[in-house]
């Protein structure tokens, strides 16, 4: 009878879904609140059966077998640490609506402390504006060189100049467009900088 009776999902619950990056230092108040609501077991088990597929109150109870109330009460303090939203609403046999509730779709990083929150904040806006321009650098590559071939007049079975800087019918080599052996290239530069750079640190 269940199945009968309307059932709403405010968002999608899957775990491919977009949410925030969130990023919490040990000294945030978020931190604690964090690491108090997944101190119980009972909490890491309601979250990992969350994962496997969103779950009302009681359906939970049942899967980590323990009472409605702790199911609830960890419920409440997952929500609060913003690991847990409701989802939406299902109806009982019985006609009562119920929360449905889902993880988080955020995702979550702990640093040590304020100054590490800054570094890795830094860390990260500077890897989004390398990968913005090699990104914009690939377009323009793409543009420039993959449209059209110039031909040097020369035999039939000479090689082309667009042979060897790619064309949108003839990838660089027969392999990659131009556009995307620039992105790679500077993807691999960018990554032996960065062990280069761990390594003399």
């Amino acid at each position: 009878m269940s199945g009968l009776l309307p059932s709403h999902l405010e968002r999608d619950v899957t775990p491919e879904g977009d949410g925030e990056l969130r990023v919490l230092s040990l000294t945030d108040d978020d931190a604690e609140r964090l690491i108090g609501s997944v101190s119980s077991e009972t909490a890491r088990s309601i979250l990992t059966a969350l994962e496997e597929r969103p779950a009302t109150a009681s359906e939970l109870a049942d899967s980590v077998s323990t009472s409605l109330q702790n199911v609830r009460h960890h419920l409440g303090n997952l929500q609060e640490a913003g690991l847990v939203e409701v989802a939406g609403t299902r109806y009982s046999v019985k006609g009562r609506e119920m929360k449905v509730y889902a993880p988080s779709q955020d995702s979550l990083v702990v640093v040590g402390s304020d100054a590490d929150k800054e570094r890795f904040l830094d860390s990260l806006d500077r890897v989004i504006g390398i990968l913005a321009v090699l990104a914009v650098g690939a377009f323009a590559i793409q543009r420039a060189f993959g449209a059209g071939v110039v031909d040097l007049g020369g035999p039939g079975t000479a090689p082309r100049v667009g042979d060897g800087v790619g064309s949108a019918t003839g990838p660089i080599l027969g392999l990659v467009p131009p556009g995307v052996a620039f992105l790679a290239g500077g993807l691999l530069v960018v990554a032996l900088l960065a062990v280069w750079n761990r390594y003399t640190d």
